[in-house]
């Protein structure tokens, strides 16, 4: 079943992403996203907590194609991916995904690495003062970015290039760790510097 409401409300390309997504390991994580398409609500908007809503984040190798960018998040205490909610203006997943890497990191100037997803990763929310516990279903853009230059940081403790061979000394998850070898293997294919 399609997505209700306006197309100019949210992005118009989630259903197509998450259901021309071929799994690669994270079929769980596909299936979770395949079944909150099918309830027919705005599944991306961040008041859908039954079983949950999308989020969008931004895998982004640096200039040279060397290092992974990383943030410390404030909240978890852990390094992740530069990421976060849909809003209601972002009209793709990439323009969530580039907005919120430009709002946690500063690096705004970014070429899309692939054309689909790089991976979807369903996890659980635990409940809080204002929001039950509920499932984050992420999916992740690959990108390069154009400079190194990282900042101003508002949103998160830290963030750094790690080089990729390095990712396991900043305690990164699987499904990270999945993300960025996926994202390894398109800079490898790809021609441009």
């Amino acid at each position: 079943m399609p997505r209700t409401g306006s197309p100019m409300t949210g992005p118009t390309d989630l259903d197509a992403l998450v259901r021309e997504y071929a799994p690669s390991g994270d079929d769980a994580s596909h299936r979770e996203a395949l079944r909150s398409l099918e309830t027919g609500r705005l599944a991306w908007q961040r008041s859908e907590f039954r079983p949950g809503h999308f989020t969008a984040s931004g895998f982004v190798a640096s200039p040279d194609g060397a290092s992974l960018l990383l943030i410390h998040h404030a909240r978890l205490d852990r390094w992740l991916q530069p990421g976060g909610h849909i809003e209601a203006h972002d009209s793709s997943v990439e323009a969530a995904a580039r907005r919120e890497v430009a709002e946690e990191t500063g690096i705004a100037d970014l070429e899309r690495i692939g054309v689909g997803l790089l991976r979807i990763d369903a996890h659980p929310i635990p409940e809080r003062p204002d929001e039950p516990s509920h499932i984050h279903i992420d999916l992740g853009i690959g990108f390069r970015s154009t400079s190194d230059v990282i900042g101003p940081l508002d949103e998160v403790l830290d963030a750094r290039w790690v080089p990729f061979g390095d990712l396991l000394t900043h305690g990164v998850d699987e499904a990270v760790l999945a993300s960025a070898a996926t994202l390894w293997q398109l800079l490898m294919n790809d021609p441009s510097p």
